[in-house]
């Protein structure tokens, strides 16, 4: 099983560039993955997977990034859980977006994860 993103149903949006509140969120991770270190954006995502003939379920996926290069596909930064509907994801997708936007995407991470995993 690949740790990549399936590219096939692989939606993303223009990148955000990370505020300094998300930045210092970010430092603190990159001690564990210096890769992070050179992360200038935000990539946030949408990958669909086949969990039944014609029937997908959809997460959103946060990556560090630079303005032209993702180099954490392994590793993102953020994953949601699944939904079952697209337009769900695209509604989520805007809200995070948003949030990073007024650099508060590293308040929502704990809150989010436990929230979708609940």
């Amino acid at each position: 099983m690949s740790n990549y993103p399936n590219l096939r149903e692989f939606y993303e949006k223009v990148p955000i560039l990370i505020g300094e509140n998300d930045r210092a969120a970010l430092l603190r991770k990159a001690e564990e993955d210096e890769a992070l270190e050179s992360s200038t954006h935000w990539l946030i995502a949408m990958e669909g997977s086949e969990k039944q003939r014609d029937v997908y379920h959809w997460k959103v996926l946060i990556y560090p990034s630079q303005t032209k290069s993702v180099h954490c596909y392994k590793s993102p930064y953020y994953t949601s859980q699944h939904f079952a509907s697209i337009y769900d994801a695209i509604d989520y997708s805007n809200e995070l977006s948003q949030k990073a936007q007024e650099d508060l995407l590293s308040t929502i991470e704990q809150q989010h994860s436990l929230q979708r995993e609940a």
